[in-house]
């Protein structure tokens, strides 16, 4: 009985901690590397960042889009080597098998941020909510009205606003 009891309540622990991570406590780690505007790579582990889309940084013989490098390099700038924490999303990968999910700043500059929050604060990111992994599409929609509506970022560079109407 009473290791039936602790058996119960290990499985609880550790289905308490799933659920949080999903729930916006997560797991934290490091930043090894940022791949680009709303890719990092943290702990090893590819991570792409839920709820917004920089421009496209250079690929191959593709030139960076407009705004591309200016994101790639304010999350280069601030994230870098810092302290973050991973909230997975509901569907945890996308088709290129990179960890989906919330990133919060720990350490450095932006300590206690969310990353997609400041993205389209600083107008370096579009909106893209995809279900499930959409919690965060009205606050990060709202951000973005108010940034394009500011200027900020891309939405003054490049005819980007005019490009994207109505987003």
């Amino acid at each position: 009985m009473r290791l039936l009891l602790v058996v119960a309540v290990v499985l609880a622990v550790a289905a308490g901690a799933l659920a949080g991570e999903r729930l916006g406590h997560g797991r934290p780690g490091h930043v090894d590397a940022v791949l680009d505007g709303d890719t990092i790579v943290v702990d090893g582990v590819h991570v792409r960042v839920i709820g917004v889309d920089t421009p496209e940084i250079a690929h191959r013989d593709a030139p960076a889009a407009c705004g591309g490098d200016d994101a790639a390099a304010f999350v280069r700038r601030t994230l870098g080597g810092q302290r973050v924490r991973l909230a997975t999303g509901v569907e945890p990968h996308d088709r290129y098998g990179r960890t989906l999910a919330s990133v919060t700043v720990l350490s450095g500059p932006l300590a206690g941020a969310d990353l997609a929050a400041t993205l389209a604060d600083r107008g370096l990111a579009r909106p893209l909510p995809i279900p499930p992994n959409d919690g965060n599409a009205a606050d990060i929609a709202r951000r973005v009205r108010t940034a394009r509506a500011a200027g900020l970022g891309l939405w003054s560079a490049c005819g980007f606003a005019r490009a994207f109407p109505g987003k």
